[in-house]
This record gives structure tokens, C-alpha cells and sequence, in this order.
């Protein structure tokens, strides 16, 4: 399978805002403005992460006051996956009002396509500067990639399904560079990934074009040249609150799809099975493309459940606890906890250039590993 032939189209709506606008049709019930689209050519259904977005924003609007045009802010965010999404027109959605008051809202939400039940989620949401209310640890240490690597613009780089945009170092594709793991479980072990997103460019900015040293089909080096954005030419939210659903669209990009790094195995499983190298299978080569394939060789994965707790009392810009998406790179460092009955689960934290943490991530994901893959892998330590 050819990378290329996985790339997505050029994206007919570059402004983030404009491409998850959604229309009020009455106080319960919303529709988008335009269809959602595929996380690449081939996918089989609308990019998670766009559906999460654009229901929490549902969700954020239904509780804006006609007399201030004032929303209250996510504290916690939990979706189930009914079915793939229809990139051929837009997600309808019904909200319930589950409950109001001057501090507190919540929020259950149900996406639906031609009366098929597509994501259900339940949004709690609280008034912008009062304290969080979930009881979530996140004494987590900051990541030692994001202070080994405080430039990510400096690292290899991938754009994908649509807006979002990744970096990433050699210790993310290659378990070799981190000997400390190899006395580690592996659901002790960590991955961490900058991401973004590049929304419309700013005016007169030009796309970059960058060199990329990436193996190719002969199992050989090649320097590839692509073009990508910059944090600093893509342009911020007009409305500061897309933050919020712009880090929902982050938090689906690059999780229960890495797992082979996690335990250790060949990028390309054919080295596993047969001790030779077939540049067919090589996982490393979909990189070009998105971090959401990176599984299609060794097993197929499906996300089941998605949970986000933000941490941050209000949005100030000048606020330590507050992030733009689109005019820097939040590190998104995570494990993978547990693999039982073809069930993965993944808890995650995203980590702002303060090095705050701004919101925990976890997912339960469908993981059907294919006949011969990890069979040199102790799974019972994931």
C-alpha cells in the first residue's frame, strides 16, 4: 500500500471555525454547516476527533445566554462511538438539558445521520473561573521530550486529517533510543507527540517547505521535501472558546494506534514473523501520510470510548493555564494501561508551552491484533 495513496484531498475549508460551525435549529437541536471529512482517502468513516469537536461544541453553545452572549467552558467530556460517520453530508445532533444552574450545566448530546445514531456524549460544563469539578490526578511529571526538545518546529513534522498538525522525535518511532524502557513494563513506558493545529494561514504567510529524512520502499534513506505550516504563520481563534474543541480534535490524532512502539515491536511485522524485511508492511512509510494508520499492518484498531477532563479555570490569554492551538505545539505525553480481550486502554496528558497541565485524556479502543504479530511480546505486562 503506497502512502500517497492515503493522503486526504486539500481540505475545501481551511478556517477551523468555519469547517466545524454549527447551525441552532431550536434550543435542542443543531446541525453542522458543512459535511465532516475522512481522516484519510481510505478511512471508513468521518475522523473521530471531528465528530468529538464539533458535538462538545454543540454542547458549549447550548448553554450560551442570549442576553450576554456568554457560554460556560467544558470541565469533562465523555462520547461513545455508535458508527462511522458520513463524509457526504453534515452530523445532526439532539441535545438534552440534563441540568442548569448559575454555575453548572450538563449536557447529553446524540450525532445522528439520515436517524442512524452515529457518537452519543455527555458534557459537563461550568462557569468560566470556577474551580474544576472533576477529581482527576494530574500531578504528572513533565515530560522530559518536551524539555529535551523545547523547539518542536526543529523536529519531523506531519499534517493530517485535515487540521491537525504533529512533531515528533526519534524516541517516538524508535523504542531503541530510550534503553530505560527495556527494565520497564510496557504500561509503564510513555510516548509523548507535539501537536496543533494549522488553521487558515496568516495573510501573507507562505507554507514551508522542509526536508525530511524518511526510509523508503528499498528500506533505504531518502530526503523528502514537503510543505508544511508554521505555528507562528497560522492564524488564532477569532473566538478563543475553539480552543477547547480544537484540542478535542488533537486528542483522537495519535493514541491507541502506536501501540507496536509501546511493546517493542517491528515497525514492519513481516521481520517479526519471517526475520526478513518487506517494504509492503513497513508501518514507518504510512507516516507520511497520518499517525492514524500506523496500526494498519498489525492490527486493527477502533476507538470505543473517549473521555477529556480539562483542567484550566478560565480562558485569559495571559493565563498560564490557558493554550492556542493554533499558535503553538501542546505536548501530549500518554501510556497505553491495559490490553484484555482485545480491549486497549489509554490515559494521556496535555501539557501547554507553561509546562501546565491542561487536560487528561483516556480511551478505550477495540484492538484486534492479527495472527503472528507480537507473538515474541509478554502481553501481560500491558
Amino acid at each position: 500500500m503506497a502512502y500517497n495513496s492515503l493522503t486526504s484531498a486539500p481540505n475545501p475549508i481551511p478556517d477551523f471555525e468555519e469547517a466545524f460551525r454549527v447551525i441552532k435549529i431550536d434550543d435542542t437541536h443543531y446541525k453542522g454547516a458543512h459535511p465532516l471529512r475522512l481522516p484519510v482517502r481510505a478511512g471508513r468513516g468521518v475522523y473521530g476527533g471531528h465528530m468529538i469537536s464539533q458535538s462538545l461544541l454543540v454542547a458549549i453553545e447550548s448553554t450560551r445566554d442570549p442576553s450576554t452572549n456568554k457560554v460556560f467552558i467544558p470541565d469533562s467530556y465523555h462520547c461513545f462511538f455508535i458508527g462511522a460517520g458520513n463524509d457526504k453530508y453534515p452530523v445532526s445532533y439532539t441535545v438534552t438539558k440534563i441540568y442548569d444552574d448559575e454555575f453548572i450545566s450538563r449536557r447529553y448530546v446524540l450525532a445522528h445521520q439520515n436517524h442512524k445514531n452515529k457518537l452519543n456524549c455527555l458534557v459537563t460544563l461550568r462557569k468560566p473561573g470556577t474551580r474544576v469539578l472533576h477529581d482527576i490526578d494530574i500531578s504528572v511529571p513533565v515530560s522530559k521530550i518536551q524539555k529535551k526538545y523545547p523547539d518542536p518546529d526543529k523536529l519531523h513534522q506531519i499534517q493530517h486529517t485535515d487540521f491537525v498538525r504533529n512533531a515528533y522525535s526519534k524516541e517516538f518511532i524508535d523504542y531503541r533510543e530510550c534503553p530505560e524502557e527495556n527494565n520497564q513494563y510496557a504500561a509503564d513506558r510513555w510516548l509523548t507527540v507535539f501537536s496543533g493545529l494549522k488553521n487558515h494561514p496568516e495573510p501573507g504567510a507562505d507554507h514551508v517547505f522542509i526536508v525530511e529524512h524518511l526510509p523508503n520502499s528499498n528500506n533505504e534513506i531518502d530526503a523528502v521535501e514537503k510543505s508544511i505550516l508554521r505555528p507562528h504563520d497560522t492564524q488564532s481563534f477569532r473566538d478563543p472558546m475553539f480552543n477547547y474543541v480544537g484540542l478535542a480534535n488533537l486528542s483522537d490524532s495519535a493514541f491507541i494506534t502506536t501501540m507496536p512502539r509501546i511493546l517493542h515491536l517491528p515497525w514492519d511485522p513481516t521481520i517479526e514473523r519471517t526475520g526478513t524485511y518487506d517494504s509492503s508492511r513497513d508501518a514507518l512509510l504510512l507516516m507520511r501520510a497520518s499517525l492514524n494508520v500506523l496500526h494498519i499492518f498489525h492490527y486493527n484498531a477502533m476507538s470505543l470510548d473517549h473521555h477529556i477532563y480539562f483542567h484550566n479555570d478560565d480562558y485569559e490569554p495571559d493565563d498560564e493555564s490557558t493554550f492556542d492551538v493554533c499558535k503553538e505545539w501542546l505536548t501530549f505525553t500518554y501510556q497505553m494501561k491495559r490490553l484484555s480481550n482485545s480491549r486497549l486502554l489509554c490515559r494521556g496528558y496535555f501539557f501547554n508551552k507553561h509546562e501546565k497541565c491542561v487536560a487528561t485524556v483516556i480511551q478505550e479502543g477495540l484492538a484486534l491484533v492479527y495472527p503472528g504479530v507480537g507473538d515474541t511480546v509478554d502481553h501481560s505486562k500491558l
